[in-house]
């Protein structure tokens, strides 16, 4: 028992949840501060750089201080996190770790868990992993539009004949320009950070099957934790504030709907990538997966309204995003499926799965 609550992988659970109450606490803090902000520089002359910042802060809603709070907390308590797992400290077991890439081999006297390797063919499975996880979430999405799931902007009504009320100009260059910084940026950051550290520190703990299922629950859980849409704190500027959005955003794990078509998907991209990773030792794959994913989705939101379900059975098979539903956990599971066939293996180490 002692192990387990010495171990990293608790350590890590531990630091997650201290980010939660740390950025609940955080939370009306800053709302307190920002909006005091807005009101004391409304009528004032003040620098450029103050009065944006005031502005935003005047606009911001409250479940946007709760992202910052958490964002905060989390960047707090990584250095004590990082101090608790003594990653390196020990040369015998520096091959633990993603950054063992830095040592020759002959300072090497243990194998335990996968130290990233570099990888001749990094380019290439980058731009295989994009072409395939975007063409494949696209072309879903393509099918979901003409099966009347969807709706093109610009168009009159949907396959189905739903009049469109919203009818706008689809901008493709436009959607392409927001969301391909996006993925660029949040897929290297993501991936180092899960695939490269925290799977690194899982696999010193446990098997390749267990230590994969684990981080993809984290990652799912991670992104899980936003505030639901709509959703409003009548008194924000109370203490307490932070922690009623917490209960709000909890309050989803309860909803089976939102389980299944959300929770689900995302835990589902966290074991392909995690996989990719395992599988290829490096992290060139995952980051060509995860931002073709990300491209996807935000060029597929831009050029399309989502239909209204007529019966919740549809709802469980489409949701308003390409991350939501039965039909979009099989693209994503389809996507595992054909990263396996393309990546290979000792068969010595795949009995270690």
């Amino acid at each position: 028992m002692r192990r387990i609550f010495t171990s990293d992988v608790f350590k890590i659970f531990l630091y997650l949840a201290g980010v939660l109450i740390l950025g609940a606490t955080l939370a009306p803090v800053l709302h307190n501060l920002g909006k005091g902000l807005a009101e004391t520089t409304a009528d004032k002359q003040t620098a450029a750089p103050v009065k944006w910042l005031a502005e935003a802060a005047g606009r911001a809603p409250f479940p946007r201080y709760f992202d910052r709070a958490i964002l905060i907390s989390g960047l707090v308590l990584i250095f004590p996190l990082l101090s608790a797992l003594r990653l390196g400290r020990n040369k015998d077991k520096f091959r633990d770790t993603p950054w063992s890439l830095r040592l020759p081999e002959s300072r090497f006297n243990s194998d335990l868990g996968q130290p990233l390797r570099r990888n001749p063919h990094g380019w290439l499975q980058l731009v295989c992993g994009f072409v395939m996880a975007c063409g494949l979430l696209m072309l879903s999405g393509w099918l979901m539009v003409q099966a009347g799931f969807f709706t093109w902007k610009d168009a009159p009504a949907s396959t189905h004949g739903e009049v469109n009320n919203f009818v706008e100009k689809i901008q493709w260059a436009k959607a392409v320009k927001k969301s391909l910084p996006i993925a660029a940026v949040v897929s290297i950051i993501e991936e180092i950070l899960f695939r490269g550290v925290l799977l690194g520190i899982f696999l010193r703990a446990m098997r390749p099957g267990p230590a994969i299922a684990m981080l993809s629950f984290l990652f799912a859980f991670v992104h899980f934790l936003e505030p639901p849409a709509g959703v409003t704190i009548t008194d924000p500027d109370a203490l307490n504030a932070g922690f009623v959005m917490l209960g709000q955003i909890f309050t989803r794990f309860a909803d089976p709907l939102s389980l299944l078509s959300r929770f689900m998907v995302l835990a589902a991209v966290g074991v392909v990538l995690a996989n990719a990773r395992y599988r290829t030792a490096s992290l060139w794959l995952p980051i060509g997966l995860h931002a073709g994913w990300i491209l996807g989705v935000g060029i597929f939101k831009a050029a399309v309204w989502p239909v209204k379900a007529p019966s919740d059975l549809v709802r469980w098979i489409v949701g308003d995003t390409l991350i939501e539903g039965l039909l979009p956990l099989s693209i994503v599971i389809f996507t595992g499926f054909l990263v396996q066939l393309l990546t290979r293996r000792d068969p010595d180490e795949e009995e270690n799965l």
